[in-house]
């Protein structure tokens, strides 16, 4: 029998391993999304993502200035970034030479494989009718070096089997993204309403530990007036204007009190400052009228020596002191001109007045304690 030739072995050779070139799987990281081979010069991009150099600076001049991917704004001078990691991956990734079955055995990386090709051996030592019948093959292994290959053997079947129903493949994709929207906006709900039980709850803690600190404050009650300058005009262009502080307690059951603070009627160069007791749910426990002894305290804010201090006592025949019948009671008791307007400013600190006014209650009875 008749051998064939070395030329016919040679190409019968390049034949069955026409994939020499193409040996290493190609993993998702190191694929270009643009041109779907090996990553060349890689750049990772400030949304993260990763593209050959010349793929995605091509892109940006010609698609616009946005990402493949996510379409999120590129610039190639600030969003652009040489990925030397993954070029050191690559580098380490190795693949045989097209020229393999004539003699070359190097491996290398798909980064320096187009450089050895060009210089290599055996492909020069090729006769001229070798390189026209045996090399062909040999080339367009090389031609498709940088191709990746299949991921999954699924991938082959699929490519050879019947064209997909684009149709079907659309109304598949667009009805799942009508559910993931409607998901989207059923969470956009819940968090939505979510913040505003949170709201609501952080509003109710806040209310609830104010109204603790003023039931607990056994009638000593500090009164800071923010925005004191905005108020005092206020109160200066309408002489009817007033202010008044929370309600607070004598004790955890004891009687309800707020102070109030408006231009005397009076002299319009003085400051009011007075008492309401206001209704509470233990009047009905308590003993009226009011009696006992109320303090009223401008605090100076750098030297106490200076504070402006008045302690007064309850007259039962008033009726500021009676049991209220509305939300506060109508009549005050305190003072009319407390404090003069042109003295009141060496007072202010950081647009806020601080008045410390103490209410003591007294058993009218004064019962022996056991």
């Amino acid at each position: 029998m008749e051998e064939p030739s070395s030329v016919t072995i040679s190409t019968k050779a390049v034949e069955e391993n026409g994939n020499c070139g193409e040996n290493v799987n190609l993993e998702p990281r190191f694929e270009c999304p643009i041109c779907l081979t090996w990553l060349r010069d890689p750049v990772l991009t400030s949304c993260g993502h990763k593209f050959c150099s010349q793929c995605i600076h091509t892109w940006l001049q010609k698609e616009g200035a946005c990402c493949p991917v996510d379409s999120r704004p590129l610039k190639s001078e600030n969003d652009l970034f040489r990925d030397l990691y993954t070029s050191r991956e690559i580098s380490q990734q190795r693949t045989n030479c097209p020229y393999q079955q004539f003699g070359c055995q190097v491996e290398l990386s798909p980064v320096d494989m187009e450089t050895h090709i060009s210089q290599c051996t055996y492909k020069r030592n090729l006769s001229e009718s070798q390189a026209v019948q045996g090399t062909t093959n040999a080339m367009s292994a090389e031609s498709k070096l940088w191709d990746p290959p299949p991921k999954r053997e699924t991938e082959v079947s699929e490519r050879e089997g019947p064209p997909p129903n684009w149709e079907l493949l659309l109304k598949n994709l667009y009805e799942r993204l009508v559910i993931l929207e409607q998901e989207n906006r059923e969470l956009t709900i819940t968090v939505s309403n979510q913040k505003k039980q949170l709201t609501t709850l952080q509003t109710s803690v806040c209310f609830n530990q104010e109204e603790m600190y003023l039931r607990n404050c056994n009638g000593v009650y500090v009164w800071r007036l923010k925005s004191f300058q905005e108020k005092l005009t206020a109160m200066i262009n309408d002489p009817l204007k007033m202010f008044y502080s929370p309600g607070f307690y004598t004790g955890s059951n004891g009687y309800k009190i707020c102070a109030r603070i408006n231009v005397s009627s009076r002299d319009s160069n003085y400051l009011s400052l007075l008492l309401h007791i206001m209704k509470s749910e233990n009047d009905d426990a308590l003993d009226w009228p009011f009696y006992g002894t109320m303090c009223f305290v401008l605090v100076h804010p750098r030297n106490s020596e200076n504070n402006i201090r008045e302690i007064t006592s309850s007259r039962p025949d008033l009726e500021a002191f009676r049991r209220p019948t509305c939300e506060l009671n109508k009549r005050s008791f305190g003072y009319t001109e407390f404090v003069r307007l042109n003295d009141v400013i060496d007072f202010v600190q950081h647009d806020s007045l601080v008045f410390r006014i103490e209410v003591r209650a007294y058993d009218k009875y004064n019962m022996p304690s056991t």
